[in-house]
């Protein structure tokens, strides 16, 4: 029997710290050790990860029956620089203590410096995945942030990129990534066995839902301000923010200067972050995603695998999932765009129960979470065949 491809998946947050990226980094680890991969999940011992034990095992059911998902939370600190050379540190000392064939990093940071490093020293392949683009990307963080050139310099040496859409692949080459080491791979979800189902009696209160980072990317305050609008035609229709960030008090202020009640079960409701994003969808009537920028949204995958009808911006990575008229609807990214549509769902319903269907098929075809692991294998093992030819 051919031993498991041993992995180190290193990201700095990981579930239960949830985002997008931490998300599909968790999908990912669990469906390359479903794929009989022997994968050690690296990330950080900090926040609300800090009740949780050092070393986690995590069941899962593999086709293989020798693939196995470890979790190692580094010790770290809150305080800001210490913290971070403290992971660094660990980090540094987990990759070079433990036998490892290939690295795979999330982000161009920290991380990926030491990763690059110890792959460098022990002689393992390293993978790098930038998690976005635009100002809020890793390219734009690298020209900004703290010793951002020369990581980026480090991070220029790895042995691939992965590249989740084309605006980061294009930044990629831009920034001077080795355009032959890039290689474009698309996120992936689960598939849920259960599609959404519409809830007797939704047209009476019908309910939208947004869940991701509440910043200022996501344009949240464009959405808020169609509400009123979408009320017009829906008196009782209710919106739900699900999930946490910076803008949250900014969006508080704006719905109670529209006049729209705050709280669950009113017309504007911000219930914090949630890991039951599943469950949370299957009491909502329409997803909506009002974003000015995305690279490949996780969350709208999630809500097209669940099958619910979906409302989502007209940016290039939004497009790049959605079809208007065939997956879902796109609306310019401005208040009296987005409440016209999602007026135009709800106001066709049957349609746009058909589009969703339409959605979950796409989405099971071509981003199923066991399919892009399986695209990664292919790209770690040739990358791996690749770093044991001696150099002619």
């Amino acid at each position: 029997m051919t031993a498991p491809l041993k992995l180190a998946l290193a990201s700095r947050r990981y579930p239960p710290l949830i985002g997008g990226a931490e998300r599909v980094f968790g999908y990912l680890a669990e469906a390359l050790a479903r794929a009989g991969a022997d994968v050690s999940v690296l990330t950080s011992r900090t926040g609300e990860a800090e009740a949780l034990p050092e070393r986690e095992e995590v069941a899962v059911a593999n086709v293989r029956g020798q693939g196995r998902l470890v979790v190692h939370r580094l010790p770290t600190s809150g305080l800001r620089f210490v913290g971070t050379w403290l992971y660094m540190r660990n980090l540094q000392r987990w990759l070079t203590s433990h036998p490892v064939d290939l690295a795979y990093v999330s982000m161009l940071k920290h991380d990926a410096y030491v990763a690059v490093g110890a792959g460098r020293d022990r002689g393992f392949p390293v993978v790098l995945r930038p998690e976005g683009a635009g100002a809020t990307g890793d390219v734009a963080w690298q020209r900004r942030g703290n010793f951002g050139g020369r990581i980026a310099a480090r991070c220029r040496q790895a042995d691939a990129f992965v590249a989740i859409s084309k605006a980061v692949h294009d930044e990629l080459t831009t920034a001077g990534y080795e355009p032959s080491r890039i290689h474009s791979l698309p996120n992936g979800v689960p598939i849920p066995a259960r599609a959404w189902q519409r809830r007797p009696g939704w047209a009476r209160a019908p309910h939208a839902m947004f869940v991701g980072r509440l910043a200022v990317e996501k344009n949240l305050g464009a959405l808020i301000d169609a509400w009123p609008i979408v009320r017009r035609s829906h008196p009782e229709a209710r919106l739900t923010l699900v999930g946490e960030g910076p803008e949250r008090a900014d969006l508080e202020r704006r719905a109670r200067a529209l006049g729209l009640p705050l709280g669950p079960g009113q017309a504007v409701d911000l219930p914090g972050a949630s890991d039951r994003v599943d469950d949370l969808l299957r009491t909502a009537d329409l997803f909506v995603l009002p974003s000015i920028e995305e690279g490949m949204s996780i969350a709208l995958l999630e809500a097209m695998a669940l099958g619910i009808p979906v409302v989502a911006s007209s940016i290039p990575g939004n497009r790049r999932l959605v079809a208007d008229y065939k997956h879902g609807r796109l609306a310019a990214p401005e208040p009296q765009a987005i409440a016209r549509v999602i007026v135009d769902q709800w106001s066709a319903f049957d349609r746009a129960f058909h589009m969703s269907r339409a959605a979950r098929s796409r989405v099971e075809q071509e981003f199923s979470i066991a399919a892009v692991a399986r695209q990664h294998l292919d790209l770690f093992q040739s990358l791996i065949e690749a770093k044991r030819v001696p150099a002619s």
